[in-house]
């Protein structure tokens, strides 16, 4: 079964309370995991609204279309949730700084940190709580500005 916009809205939603959930009991190499992951799902939903899916096509039968949408890169994501104007240089300044700084941390395929304890252990309380706020951060945060757009 396909997720939805929806639902990849609430599993957004999800992460990034499992990410706080795990901030509180200091376990900032597992929140540092679940940050990205809520950024991802978030863009997905914007992406379902934007092109007007039903679902999001990641589990399509064309190898092609399968591989552009199952994809971990926060760039792209980006680009094809049409955000760029939002997250751009040229764009509000606040807004852009919290994207890159967030995604210069989670550049490529982010998910594969997992099994990189020495790249887990740069993730400290300091650097994770620096990270939730600049997706959190209520005038720009970049969760923030996907849901004051309506974007999902």
């Amino acid at each position: 079964m396909m997720a939805t916009g929806t639902d990849l809205k609430s599993i957004s939603q999800a992460r990034l309370k499992t990410a706080e959930i795990l901030m509180d009991a200091g376990d900032w190499h597992g929140a540092a995991y679940m940050l990205p992951y809520a950024l991802e799902c978030a863009l997905k939903a914007v992406i379902c609204k934007t092109l007007h899916l039903t679902a999001y096509p990641d589990n399509e039968k064309s190898e092609s279309i399968r591989a552009f949408f199952t994809t971990h890169l926060l760039i792209q994501l980006l680009v094809v949730s049409g955000l760029q104007d939002v997250f751009s240089p040229t764009g509000a300044q606040e807004p852009y700084q919290h994207w890159s700084n967030f995604t210069i941390e989670f550049a490529g395929n982010w998910p594969q940190m997992r099994y990189d304890l020495k790249r887990m252990q740069q993730f400290d309380e300091t650097k994770v709580r620096g990270l939730h706020f600049m997706l959190t951060d209520p005038t720009h945060g970049i969760i923030t500005q996907i849901e004051k757009g309506g974007k999902w």
